[in-house]
């Protein structure tokens, strides 16, 4: 088929002179070349279209690192805006998705926590109108939702008025979420639940039967580590940040927190992915080296962000409590110690994750890119700059040689296009 009849031309640009991170390691001065928002390989593309690049970035001279885009799949909101509030779904969903890109981030799940039935009933309908690419934004993969189905004593910052049980099973989820649920699009990316919850195995079981791409998270949990591997077996493949409001770790009962530490449960399912909060509150920097070395490929950095990240203030909501900002990086309900999420930024955590634990760059930078795509099932085009994967990644500079964790982000690109700040 000549270019003629193949439809609009697309332009291609070369990346030269520059370190890429490819399948999870960095390749010394590489090429990366792009085409139509899409990575791909050079030697196909001179093939098809026998053309050479009609742009070519050179980065000659400069100590440069290109990434994939950061992927963030717990983030209740930022800037102000927190995404359980119904009256600005659309607002919150359109600042939060230009603001992440100077972070790095180029795609997200916008996370709900515990929520009466009518919150979810107006908001999914409404992310879901929002799934996928939109040119100068990081795009919306889908809703996490966080609640209701959670345990009372470890309801952390969540309104225990709103928490639910799910004596008959999957259709009690059902009329929590509402329709979108079963949407042939749906809005739902992931669903957070205690496991211990009565009717919860049997829910998972079931949601897992009727939309095998919703991925069922533990969290917010006192479920023993017996009841924990149960939930995997039924279709359960994450934890929701991990040791946060779930049993600690015990010689003679680990809890979810076990299920890291062997090759597979007793019951044959592989361990699972988990989430970690690598801001040096939620988690002591020994407990996260612990769980690193127990399970590095499952280690998922996620921001768990509020409204207050990325503001000035003291006071905001998060779904229907007040949370204050009692110091840089911490955020508790207001009149509590309780933790009420987050207020840093992904390349925090991942300098942090670096410092905690000691592993390469490269290997962090994995678990805000290939790790989280792969846990959601979008690592054919997220999280990777392998050949027709997306083209969104991020340019890095400035690295110290005495400082493994030192990096800026110079600029980012988001379907092949560089995003103007």
């Amino acid at each position: 088929m000549s270019e003629a009849t193949a439809g609009p031309y697309q332009k291609i640009t070369k990346f030269t002179n520059c370190d890429v991170l490819r399948n999870g390691k960095i390749v010394k001065d590489e090429t990366l070349w792009v085409r139509g928002g899409k990575i791909v390989d050079p030697a196909s593309l001179f093939y098809e279209t026998e053309r050479g690049p009609d742009e070519i970035v050179d980065f000659k001279g400069r100590k440069t690192l290109i990434v994939p885009g950061f992927v963030d799949i717990q983030l209740n909101g930022y800037f102000g805006y927190d995404f359980a509030d119904t009256d600005k779904i659309e607002e919150s969903l359109d600042v939060v998705s230009r603001g992440l890109l100077k972070y790095g981030v180029t795609s997200f799940c916008p996370t709900l926590v515990s929520s009466p039935a009518e919150v979810y009933h107006e908001v999914l309908p409404k992310i879901a109108l929002r799934k996928g690419k939109r040119s100068g934004h990081a795009e919306v993969l889908g809703a996490h939702i966080e609640g209701p189905f959670l345990a009372p004593p470890k309801k952390g910052a969540h309104d225990k008025f709103t928490l639910k049980s799910c004596p008959n099973g999957y259709q009690d989820m059902l009329d929590c979420y509402g329709p979108s649920l079963e949407a042939a699009d749906s809005a739902v990316q992931i669903i957070t639940v205690a496991s211990e919850v009565e009717g919860m195995h049997t829910c998972i079981y079931e949601l897992k039967q009727r939309n095998k791409n919703i991925v069922v998270s533990l969290g917010h949990t006192q479920a023993r580590f017996k009841d924990a591997e149960a939930a995997l077996n039924c279709g359960a493949t994450m934890i929701t940040h991990l040791f946060n409001a779930m049993e600690p770790f015990h010689h003679r009962d680990p809890g979810p927190v076990g299920l890291i530490g062997c090759s597979l449960t007793s019951s044959g399912v592989d361990k699972p992915y988990y989430g970690i909060i690598a801001d040096g509150v939620h988690a002591d920097p020994a407990s996260v080296r612990i769980a690193y070395v127990a399970h590095p490929d499952g280690c998922i950095l996620v921001t768990d962000a509020i409204a207050a990240a990325g503001m000035e203030g003291d006071v905001f909501s998060l779904g229907t409590m007040t949370v204050r900002r009692i110091s840089e990086v911490e955020v508790v309900i207001d009149g509590t110690n309780t933790l009420a999420g987050s207020v840093v930024t992904m390349p925090y955590c991942i300098k942090n994750l670096v410092r905690f634990t000691g592993c390469t760059l490269a290997q962090a930078i994995n678990a805000a890119t290939i790790a989280p795509a792969t846990s959601i099932g979008i690592s054919d085009r997220k999280g990777t700059l392998m050949p027709n994967s997306d083209a969104d990644f991020v340019i890095l500079d400035e690295f110290d040689e005495m400082d493994p964790s030192a990096f800026n982000i110079a600029d980012v690109y988001v379907n092949g296009e560089k995003v103007q700040f």
